[in-house]
């Protein structure tokens, strides 16, 4: 597909710049490597790059919207190299290298996580946006990616209805993918109905996203998986994506006039592959 190869592309692109974060970093401190080495984990780079694709439709320039990119895949990031500790979700594996802890040891994975956090706060309040720095602290805090992990650890040996998987499916990402949609918006000043209506975009984006990730794990769900297959079956759980994906459609006509942007194409890419 045309679209894979474009988000490959954007993909390398933003790559480059997440080495240059690292480049001037002191080689010598062992604890910044080990960031570098959880931030180089094989991820497909999607949540900077629809950061990137509302901020050229609304004409930004990359100094006003980078810091926004590079700051929110450092906090997936930390979330990631958290996720694979022995007291989460006890992975040795990320993606077929090595987990974090794994590669060095708890202690310094746990770490590295924080640090990648810091560094990603550090990042956007170079931007000095208050609004922005608000929003994101608010989205991966207690009440949102931290609360979704937790919620997570308490709930993972429990059998939950589909609405309470929802709900944790909203705090661990679609909130992420609610900052990432809205960030340029609110960077660009954008009237609050604008951007009220990218954040609902993001989440609907970010459900959809979460349902399909659940999918692709269908192999790996066992008793304590909490998986939306676990409650539904997998056409139930696609009708359930072409709902979400038809809500986000209407909130994106209200935020984009930009025929060039390519949000519709991304999202019919999560649900097909």
């Amino acid at each position: 597909m045309k679209i894979d190869k474009y988000i490959l592309k954007e993909k390398k692109s933003f790559e480059i710049e997440l080495k240059k974060v690292f480049s001037n970093i002191n080689r010598k401190n062992k604890l910044h490597n080990i960031m570098k080495y959880g931030v180089n984990n094989g991820g497909k780079r999607l949540r900077p790059i629809i950061i990137k694709e509302f901020s050229k439709s609304l004409g930004l320039a990359k100094t006003q919207y980078l810091p926004a990119m590079l700051a929110i895949e450092l906090i997936h990031c930390y979330s990631l190299v958290h996720d694979d500790l022995p007291s989460m979700d006890d992975d040795d594996y990320r993606r077929g290298k090595l987990s974090t802890h794994k590669k060095y040891n708890e202690g310094q994975a746990i770490l590295s996580g924080n640090s990648l956090l810091t560094l990603a706060f550090e990042l956007i309040s170079s931007l000095e946006n208050k609004k922005l720095s608000i929003l994101l602290a608010k989205l991966v805090g207690g009440s949102g990616l931290a609360g979704g992990q937790s919620m997570d650890l308490e709930f993972s040996r429990k059998k939950l209805k589909i609405q309470k998987i929802l709900d944790i499916h909203e705090l661990k990402t679609a909130y992420l993918f609610e900052f990432c949609a809205s960030a340029p918006f609110i960077i660009n000043n954008s009237k609050p109905r604008i951007i009220s209506a990218a954040r609902k975009y993001g989440n609907l984006f970010g459900r959809v996203f979460q349902i399909m990730d659940d999918i692709h794990d269908e192999a790996e769900l066992d008793n304590h998986s909490i998986n939306i297959l676990s409650v539904c079956n997998k056409d139930e759980a696609i009708l359930l994506c072409n709902k979400y994906s038809r809500q986000a459609e209407i909130h994106l006509k209200t935020i984009v006039s930009n025929k060039n942007c390519k949000m519709p194409e991304i999202l019919a890419s999560i649900m097909s592959n």
